[in-house]
């Protein structure tokens, strides 16, 4: 039986290479989200427009990337078939548990066991309490601790997870690394430290060569640092990007948090580059007793960096929270 809670979103249009400006304003602004619970919910979400292969017994579920937010449906979804079942990775924004059962079902029967979330936020997480009470879901242990606390902004998602829903709560976790399953099965689970949120988890796939990375990598612009909400930090985000490129090996596909293709391995560690130039430039800029407002308005990204996308707020945002050692 599919159940359906309440459903976070937010009337502003999302874009991925605008998603960190739309977050911020979220969590510091106070907008306005709807709590939705209507078992007709589905009926008024934008559709996921297709399954689409990645490898063998691996696809992606997307709908993450565009300027219409009449069409987003919260942030990318893998699908891993194994021999005893399927195991996903993150289920979108509340309202999707059966939209995402029926697209699983154009490729396999088998019954979804598993549920993996990269973090906790509502919009990779949001249809946990949509699926059977018999589907495991494991997370990072600081993940599902931003999960059953009592109060939380509503990015973070926690509301999802009250009262008889706390049943859907993360009953595996772990600290740094966790594989699950066997042979071509095998799922790796790595966190190197805090970054996006402080419980991110990269996924990896190594019998087809692919990570699922969340929002850790949202794709070419720069991330939300969710400092205040799920205790990430943007002091330590590059460190973290560092480490994951030093500590995986063998992967060539990576699925990001928030676009409709997949991307090399090149472009996760384009990406680390990216983020390290801009944390350099903060730390640059504070050891020379310039503040941060200053060291922003001056900041430009090099040329090796065209088409990534770098919005004055996003940039502002991550020099102060450098300054001040967050």
């Amino acid at each position: 039986m599919q159940r359906h809670i309440a459903s976070l979103r937010s009337s502003t249009r999302n874009h991925p290479r605008r998603r960190a400006v739309w977050l911020v304003g979220l969590v510091t602004a106070g907008m306005a989200v709807t709590a939705v619970a209507n078992e007709g919910l589905q009926d008024s979400l934008p559709p996921i427009t297709g399954i689409h292969e990645v490898a063998d017994n691996l696809y992606l579920l997307a709908n993450s990337e565009t300027e219409d937010q009449s069409a987003w449906t919260g942030g990318n979804t893998a699908v891993w078939i194994t021999n005893d079942g399927v195991v996903l990775v993150d289920t979108k924004l509340a309202g999707y548990g059966q939209a995402i059962l029926e697209r699983v079902r154009e490729v396999t029967d088998k019954p979804v066991t598993t549920i993996i979330n990269t973090h906790t936020h509502f919009d990779h997480a949001g249809s946990n309490t949509e699926f059977p009470d018999s589907v495991s879901i494991v997370t990072h242990e600081n993940t599902a601790t931003q999960m059953a606390r009592a109060e939380c902004s509503p990015v973070t998602g926690c509301d999802a997870f009250k009262g008889e829903n706390r049943r859907y709560l993360p009953d595996q976790t772990y600290a740094d690394r966790l594989s699950l399953f066997s042979g071509r099965d095998r799922v790796d689970l790595y966190h190197f430290g805090r970054g996006h949120t402080n419980g991110d988890t990269l996924v990896v796939f190594p019998a087809v060569g692919t990570m699922h990375t969340g929002d850790l990598f949202p794709w070419r612009g720069l991330p939300f640092v969710d400092v205040e909400g799920s205790g990430g930090s943007a002091v330590d985000y590059g460190a973290t990007l560092n480490k994951a490129v030093a500590g995986i090996s063998g992967v060539e596909t990576v699925n990001t948090g928030h676009n409709d293709t997949t991307v090399a391995w090149s472009d996760f560690e384009e990406f680390a580059d990216f983020y390290n130039h801009l944390a350099d430039a903060a730390r640059e800029g504070l050891y020379a007793g310039r503040s941060a407002e200053e060291t922003a308005a001056d900041y430009t990204l090099p040329d090796r960096f065209r088409g990534y996308d770098a919005e004055p707020e996003t940039v502002l945002s991550i020099m102060q929270h450098i300054h001040a050692g967050r």
